[in-house]
């Protein structure tokens, strides 16, 4: 049993690969990934898994493992990746970054807002039970 679901999850890892290559990730973090800093740790993420799930040690990960390796030697060896390509692939992962920081700042307000609501609400509920105690 245990066999088929690594097969499953070489499948997806192969997958993911793919949607690496054609540069449609599903991971944010992975938009504009050049091929030169593809890794096993990258592809493990965007199939869904922890970095660690692809290993070397596993013979059934081998294969996968060297088609990784190989793309990310043959992109460092394309005259087309430039610094141009790091640049453009570093501002893309920059502007993400920023777009998460804005909800997260988002978030954080909404949430100090509630917190405040839920404060208030406290102490009008504290005033009315002091108010209550002190007629009885």
């Amino acid at each position: 049993m245990k066999q088929k679901s690594t097969g499953k999850g070489l499948i997806i890892c192969e997958e993911a690969l793919q949607r690496l290559v054609a540069g449609k990730p599903y991971v944010a973090e992975h938009v504009g990934l050049p091929l030169s800093k593809l890794t096993a740790g990258a592809v493990s993420r965007e199939a869904g898994f922890d970095p660690g799930y692809l290993k070397k040690n596993r013979k059934s990960h081998l294969p996968l493992i060297a088609k990784i390796q190989s793309l990310r030697e043959g992109s460092s060896n394309n005259p087309k990746s430039t610094n141009a390509d790091r640049v453009a692939y570093l501002e893309r992962k920059l502007a993400a970054l920023e777009v998460r920081l804005v909800m997260a700042n988002e978030l954080r307000d909404k949430v100090l807002t509630q917190n405040l609501q839920l404060w208030e609400r406290v102490r009008k509920l504290e005033a009315e039970e002091s108010h209550v105690y002190r007629i009885n």
